[in-house]
């Protein structure tokens, strides 16, 4: 009897947890009043806060989680895959989910590169717009289907990492920092001035995606449900992310991950990591072309979705915003970098009625994060590979 009581009160618990999540996410997203807003900001930020320092209310809520592990995923899956629906008198928030997802595809490439192998990618703009414009032309020159554009505008962006990598190679540290921003910048320098390439214009008329005969144009009819046709994009973006989110934790999560650790400046040693045998240059390079086929393709899927892309689009401060996600979630930790990721989509929205201080609003965050909590929102993990361990040895602990 005593067991039941425990097994209903742990399910019971986490089952609000996920309700009041997923309400407080949705009411955060319809509310409009700044002060309403700012409101349920400071809720959540103190939710966070309590939960993190009273071991009363952490405990409990840490338990029923290891208890009801599988349905607590499943029911966070299963309210990412029903927003649509949730928000379906909202396009322009299913538009914004979408871009959130892209994103998410981007910072974990970056994270590939910078958290796990130590390499500083400060142009992932560029790579971005080599996977955007790629897609472009070859639609409007070409004709190409737009799946096939996806792929080929992150393989384009693959080989343009390849070739960059040859200087890349001869660089450490800041140095390798200030060969990506050049990059970046000449990039952009030369969407500006090649005609071939649209030049200030930019690309339009790019097609609209698009799987055979199906149209994303049309609305999705569901059980009685009419979904605003910006649910295509959303559902097509969920599915390339989850598979590249399972592809990237594969990768952490196994030797190669390891590898990659193993000459990162943060949590191991380049020499030791040559005098145990390990080719660094061949796997930075696998690193960085990984990554790179991340953000090219994540480009090219926002070229179809936009309909044109131009050089506004591609920007050093772009850049900035993509690493400074892997730096605000936590560097090296998958689930982190993609909750900052979403935050940094959502949150310029929100605060539009701020839009002229959010730069040094996101500033200030970025500066007491670096001082306060450098290990980000979400920490990297211990790996298991595969193996269940308790939670005390899974979490290192915080400095």
């Amino acid at each position: 009897m005593k067991e039941l009581k425990s097994f209903l009160r742990d399910f019971c618990l986490i089952l609000f947890c996920i309700l009041a999540s997923c309400v407080a996410f949705v009411a955060f997203l319809r509310i409009t009043n700044l002060l309403a807003l700012l409101g349920i900001i400071l809720a959540i930020v103190a939710a966070i806060y309590l939960f993190n320092r009273v071991e009363g209310i952490k405990t409990p809520i840490a338990r029923a989680f290891e208890r009801f592990r599988k349905f607590s995923y499943g029911s966070i899956i299963a309210i990412i895959i029903l927003l649509p629906f949730i928000l379906r008198s909202s396009p322009y928030w299913i538009f914004i989910l979408t871009l959130a997802v892209l994103w998410i595809i981007v910072v974990l490439g970056i994270n590939i590169q910078f958290g796990s192998a130590g390499i500083i990618n400060l142009g992932a703009a560029a790579f971005y717009g080599v996977g955007a414009y790629t897609a472009g032309m070859f639609a409007t020159k070409l004709g190409l289907p737009p799946l096939l554009n996806l792929l080929l505008g992150a393989v384009m962006a693959m080989v343009v990492g390849s070739i960059l990598f040859i200087p890349v190679l001869k660089t450490r540290s800041y140095y390798l920092a200030l060969v990506t921003i050049a990059f970046v910048m000449a990039f952009h320098t030369l969407l500006n001035n090649a005609e071939w390439l649209g030049g200030a214009q930019g690309i339009v008329g790019i097609p609209l995606m698009s799987i055979g005969n199906y149209s994303f144009l049309q609305e999705i009819n569901i059980l009685g449900f009419k979904l605003p046709s910006q649910s295509n994009f959303y559902y097509l973006a969920l599915a390339l992310g989850g598979l590249l989110t399972f592809g990237a934790v594969r990768l952490w999560n196994s030797w190669i991950g390891l590898t990659w650790n193993s000459f990162n400046e943060d949590t191991g040693d380049e020499l030791s990591a040559q005098c145990m045998g390990v080719a660094v240059n061949k796997w930075s390079m696998l690193a960085f072309t990984i990554g790179n086929f991340y953000i090219g393709l994540a480009g090219a899927f926002y070229a179809h979705m936009t309909t044109y892309i131009a050089p506004p689009d591609i920007t050093f401060y772009l850049s900035l915003l993509f690493l400074s996600a892997v730096i605000l979630g936590g560097v090296d930790s998958i689930l982190g970098v993609s909750t900052a990721a979403v935050l940094l989509v959502i949150m310029p929205e929100k605060l539009r009625a701020l839009q002229q201080y959010w730069v040094i609003i996101f500033g200030i965050i970025l500066v007491l994060m670096l001082i306060l909590r450098r290990e980000g929102l979400i920490p990297a993990k211990v790996r298991t590979y595969g193996l269940r361990i308790s939670r005390a040895t899974a979490n290192p602990p915080e400095k």
